[in-house]
């Protein structure tokens, strides 16, 4: 019988820094997350910490009602108004993050943390994060904006979120905007409102009522690009809000430029989708689109793989090569491989 081919093994990651890279390495970025510590974010817990690290300073946010009767030095407790579920309940602030993230904003605006960085970035438990590539894509998109429009140009003065999916990454002349705003802006939703809608609320910012999910929830990543383009116009703050609010979406500047990925959606992954082995094979391949330096290169590779669904599908994880965030990661081994393979950070 014929000898299987060995798989090919995976090139080093290059040593050349690009344009973006050396800008990126200049930014400060502050890195914060929601969670409300149950069984499943805590086994990922010790793998986002590791990355968390790796930011300039970071924050978990957690309510004070938590299971967990001893928090680590870099979680912050805030009081969550009670909600219909029950704290205990599964399904618990599900599709309602913005409850947590609320007063997680309170907190940051009002301690010297939004003052002290350049850069903010909000991702969840099961999105991977690289911080170094976070800072190279913050770098890229400040470069594309300023390959856009007169406007697009004169946009990079004032406040900017990037959107990567339902990562966002905030400026801090946008986290000067939102403090200079917070009163206005921090109106929750009361369950004692004799609206029965507003108590349904309960917790959500009562700037998005009669918007997109009222009254049953309130995601950030509807949240967030709601108010750059709708809630903080009228208060005379102009936002710029590049990117794609959907993770794995792509998005150009107004002159047609692609600005580069900035979140990699496994729900959308050609290989055994959101297995664990499908996964771990996706960031395998991330890392050597990351390596190989064309995309003609990249087409070959793919051509010659034995791996279903790589070939129709090349450009997909090419386009993913250097993107900071990848979505929907369901076990700590996905995090450990990338950490690895993407971050070359491996344990010693």
């Amino acid at each position: 019988a014929e000898a299987k081919p060995a798989p090919a093994e995976m090139p080093p990651p290059s040593n050349e820094l690009s344009v973006d890279a050396v800008a990126g390495a200049k930014l400060t970025l502050f890195c914060f997350s929601w969670s409300p510590r149950r069984k499943y974010d805590e086994g990922m817990l010790h793998e986002v910490r590791k990355q968390y690290k790796k930011c300039d300073g970071h924050l978990f946010f957690t309510d004070t009602e938590s299971p967990v009767k001893q928090d680590e030095e870099d979680f912050q407790r805030v009081k969550v108004p009670e909600q219909k579920n029950p704290r205990s309940h599964g399904q618990w602030l599900y599709h309602r993050n913005m409850v947590g993230l609320m007063p997680a904003w309170d907190y940051m605006l009002h301690s010297d943390i939004s003052e002290k960085y350049d850069w903010f970035i909000n991702t969840e438990i099961d999105h991977f994060l690289s911080p170094r590539r976070a800072r190279e894509n913050i770098a890229a998109y400040l470069r594309v904006m300023g390959e856009g429009t007169k406007e697009e140009q004169a946009q990079l003065d004032g406040p900017i979120m990037l959107m990567w999916g339902n990562a966002f990454v905030f400026n801090r002349k946008l986290m000067q905007a939102m403090k200079d705003n917070w009163k206005k802006l921090n109106v929750i939703a009361r369950s004692d409102s004799s609206d029965a809608k507003e108590a349904k609320f309960v917790g959500c910012p009562m700037f998005m009522k009669g918007r997109t999910e009222w009254p049953d929830s309130c995601s950030q990543d509807i949240i967030y690009p709601t108010l750059a383009m709708n809630i903080l116009p009228p208060l005379k703050v102009k936002v710029a809000f590049p990117g794609a609010p959907g993770c794995g979406q792509p998005a150009k500047n107004r002159k047609g430029k692609e600005y580069p990925l900035g979140c990699w959606e496994m729900q959308q992954n050609p290989i055994d989708g959101e297995s664990e082995a499908g996964e771990l094979q996706a960031i395998k391949e991330l890392a050597r689109m990351s390596r190989t330096k064309e995309k003609f290169e990249a087409k070959a590779y793919c051509k010659s793989s034995k791996i279903k669904g790589l070939e129709k599908n090349c450009l997909k994880f090419w386009d993913g090569r250097n993107v900071p965030v990848i979505h929907h990661l369901h076990a700590v081994s996905e995090h450990i491989l990338a950490r690895h393979l993407l971050d070359n950070d491996l344990d010693h």
